[in-house]
């Protein structure tokens, strides 16, 4: 035990208790402060903090123990007195925001640790408390007051994974804003009351810059925030061998020196370091030789660090037959949130929320929920031993598992994707009802059918991101109607068009033909008229050639016609003269004889030449006239050439 509420005295080593000291990956409880070790400074930071201000912001990175450090270091130090003024009589409130913040508020204000009735109707309580806070800012002061708990007792309101809040503004829209900013404004009034009450909020660092939107929550916050710092060597080396001796057991030093260099200075580290140290635990239990501590075979068999967690995890599923392994993905899937923030944050949900969206019965769910939580196992919430009810609200022990899960991780991101798909879906659907969008069209639409027939959403799965499921179907149908009609009307055109190209085809193909058969006449045509136009030139060559010849023999004509009339002319001159010297002669007959008889020679002579003449005359009439058949057939030949 301790000698005072929160320094922890490790004692001796006595035989082992038969129960394993290390709660994995879930926070330690109020209850288990006496396996809490290491963080005891920073318990009495905290006590400081809260009582100066009232309202105390414990902050840090994934992993680095906020939930354990209040649950097991402050609260059971506040049982303690350690808050000297305010004495040790406290009631404390545990919650988490959730999908229901009011109501998951009126809920830990009703249990029988806060301000409900052991001896009470706890249903009734719950919706008491829910409907004051629900009238009022000032709705929590109320319920306390209305509930007649003794002056000097303290109410402490612990909202647990406060960045809940954030997802659950986002996811709901309308009305998430208002519920959540109703939810911060009755922690501030209360803060801010006369009443002893006391708020703690455990938040992830990198969610600080969210707080934002809360009005005066960033100056509340910073007046009383705490920010978790990395555990020293030491610190770590007392939270691995504290509840080690606890526990009745010894680890090697060597053990000890690894699991510290394999936790490094990564806060992230520190719930897989508390699930290895359970798995070495439980291994070390089953194979333990007489006197043997844990050790490093121990530590190694379960795969260390680095692969423990992802290992027992899918161990875990392994044992689920088909039917349970589909609960379980719907069931991970539907703790699990990567879609509104995609750092990751768990989501709570009922019992038979889960029964809902997997379509399974209590006892089926139940059945697959003991597997990951069974002893050994923390991978769920509530732990075992705790019973499940429909009304039981199951999430995952810690964000790391999402992280280190490899299976888990992908289911993750497919949900996150498949939300954010029916989201666009449903915002897609309200706009067109609105008349300010159209149906949606490929590929758009082919995606989110695909998405539709492979996921098969449910409107229960549905309600988480939208609650207009049939709207949003409807207006996926609708898309695809029109969709399929404009391709109906698009293929009835394509056929027409196929139809009218056929038939120019045919039409082109028949004037192709056409074409090529008269530039084929036309070749030949062609062809034979260069053919006729050479046979005409030679004919015209020729013809030339005649023509010549005819010239030249009408030359000759003329010629021998010229040689005729002088011929002739000379023939009338011999006449003439021969008249001339027969008057002369007849003058002369009396002349002598011998010139009578040259006379009558020459005569002869004359009328000889005179023959010869009109011969060659006849001969050169006969000559023109052939000259001139000879250009009539040339002027004829020429004519049937052109």
């Amino acid at each position: 035990m301790s000698s005072s509420p929160h320094l922890h005295i490790v004692p001796e080593p006595e035989p082992a208790l038969g129960f394993n000291p290390f709660p994995g990956l879930r926070p330690f409880e109020p209850d288990e402060d006496y396996l809490f070790f290491g963080r005891e400074k920073q318990t009495d930071e905290l006590l400081r903090k809260l009582r100066t201000t009232r309202f105390l912001s414990i902050l840090g990175s994934s992993g680095s123990g906020k939930s354990s450090l209040v649950r097991s270091g402050l609260i059971p130090t506040l049982y303690g007195g350690g808050m000297t003024r305010a004495g040790s009589r406290w009631r404390v409130a545990i919650m988490r925001p959730g999908e229901d913040p009011l109501g998951n508020l009126a809920a830990a204000l009703s249990s029988p640790g806060a301000l409900g009735d052991a001896n009470g109707d706890e249903g009734l309580t719950r919706a008491f408390f829910e409907t004051t806070l629900r009238s009022s800012q000032l709705g929590l002061v109320e319920c306390i007051r209305q509930s007649r708990i003794p002056p000097r007792d303290n109410v402490l309101v612990l909202v647990d994974q406060f960045e809940e809040l954030f997802r659950y503004k986002r996811s709901r829209r309308v009305v998430g804003r208002d519920e959540a900013v109703a939810f911060v404004k009755l922690l501030l009034n209360a803060r801010a009351s006369d009443i002893a009450v006391y708020i703690a909020v455990t938040m992830r660092s990198d969610f600080i810059g969210d707080c934002m939107e809360f009005g005066q929550l960033p100056e509340v916050i910073n007046d009383g925030i705490y920010l978790v710092p990395r555990m020293t060597r030491d610190e770590l080396k007392s939270a691995i061998t504290g509840p080690v001796a606890v526990g009745g057991a010894l680890i090697a030093p060597r053990l000890v020196s690894r699991l510290l260099n394999d936790v490094g200075d990564d806060p992230d580290q520190l719930p897989i370091l508390q699930h290895a140290l359970m798995r070495t635990w439980d291994n070390w239990e089953r194979d333990q030789s007489p006197g043997e501590g844990l050790d490093l075979r121990h530590y190694e068999a379960i795969g260390t660090m680095h692969t423990a967690l992802s290992r027992h995890a899918e161990e875990s599923y392994s044992e689920l037959d088909a039917r349970g392994q589909e609960i379980a993905e719907k069931l991970f899937k539907a703790l699990t949130d990567k879609g509104s923030d995609m750092r990751g944050v768990r989501r709570p949900a009922p019992l038979s929320e889960i029964c809902a969206l997997a379509e399974a019965s209590v006892d089926e769910v139940i059945a697959v929920v003991e597997r990951f939580r069974k002893p050994g196992r923390s991978f769920l919430m509530p732990p075992v031993g705790i019973p499940l009810r429909e009304t039981s609200i199951l999430d995952i022990s810690h964000e790391s598992l999402m992280r280190v899960w490899d299976r888990l991780s992908g289911w993750a991101i497919d949900e996150a994707r498949s939300g954010q798909l029916y989201l666009n879906v449903a915002r897609a659907a309200q706009r067109h009802e609105e008349g300010i969008a159209a149906l949606w069209r490929d590929p758009e639409l082919q995606l989110a059918l695909t998405w539709r027939g492979t996921e098969r959403p449910t409107e229960q799965w549905a309600s988480r991101y939208d609650p207009f499921f049939a709207r949003a179907m409807k207006f996926l149908d609708d898309s695809r109607t029109e969709r399929d009609q404009e391709v109906r009307d698009k293929e009835s055109r394509r056929r027409r068009e196929l139809r009218l190209a056929r038939a120019l085809v045919v039409i082109f193909s028949t004037a192709s033909l056409l074409m090529l058969a008269l530039g084929a006449y036309a070749w030949t045509q062609k062809n034979e008229a260069v053919v006729a136009q050479r046979v005409a030139e030679r004919e015209a060559g020729r013809a030339r050639q005649a023509l010549a010849l005819v010239e030249e023999k009408k030359k000759l004509v003329d010629a021998a016609k010229l040689v005729a009339e002088q011929q002739s002319v000379l023939a009338v001159r011999q006449k003439v003269l021969a008249e001339e010297q027969r008057r002369n002669a007849e003058h002369q007959t009396r002349v002598a004889t011998e010139q009578t008889a040259i006379a009558l020679t020459e005569r002869q002579r004359a009328e000889s030449e005179q023959q010869n003449a009109e011969a060659k005359e006849r001969e050169a009439q006969e000559q023109k006239a052939v000259a001139e058949v000879a250009r009539g057939q040339a002027v004829d030949e020429k004519a049937k050439a052109m």
